[in-house]
């Protein structure tokens, strides 16, 4: 496998072709066969997987999610060639969006580095609105059902989020003692 990181794109070159039993029209329709079965049941048991077939459709979401160009995978002879765009032109503005984001969750997680990106994006989303629902989750993340409830139980174990109602009335807020913070 090769990756090259360039100013405008990522481009990923894997050996071999799709399996026979696949088209390019069944990747993009969520149909996958794994080439190496132990692998995948070890990415799988790892939570690294979350459902066959989700990960090009999610890495499309992401992207769209993003304001970047959808990739581009493509099967060629005896390799695949995928190219991921990357975001041109940031502005300055963008830049400090970052140290931002770090300001305002600092009160709250004194443990900052050691968030995930996800945990942090339900975290600034919180503080500019009172409470998440698993639905707005599903949709502010990107992941299905499984990643997002496992993602909203860690910030529960943390005390950085408490759960309020039941069933589809369950929403999320700030703890108070992240909130005191």
């Amino acid at each position: 496998m090769k990756v090259g990181v360039y100013d405008d794109i990522v481009n990923i070159v894997s050996p071999g072709s799709f399996p026979n039993t696949i088209t390019a029209e069944d990747i993009e329709n969520g149909r996958s066969e794994a080439r190496n079965r132990v692998v995948a049941n070890t990415f799988k048991e790892l939570g690294l997987i979350e459902q066959w077939g989700s990960g090009i459709n999610r890495i499309k979401t992401i992207c769209k999610a993003n304001g970047l160009q959808e990739p581009r995978i493509e099967e060629q002879n005896d390799f695949v060639d995928v190219e991921l765009y990357r975001m041109q032109n940031v502005k300055q503005d963008e830049h400090r969006k970052t140290a931002t984001d770090y300001d305002r969750l600092r009160p709250i997680a004194t443990d900052y580095d050691q968030l995930e990106i996800e945990e942090k994006k339900v975290l600034l989303y919180l503080l500019d609105n009172e409470k998440i629902t698993r639905k707005e989750a599903l949709e502010l993340l990107g992941y299905g059902e499984t990643k997002t409830k496992e993602i909203l139980k860690t910030l529960l174990k943390k005390d950085l989020i408490e759960r309020y109602g039941q069933g589809r009335n369950t929403h999320y807020k700030l703890s108070k003692t992240a909130d005191e913070m």
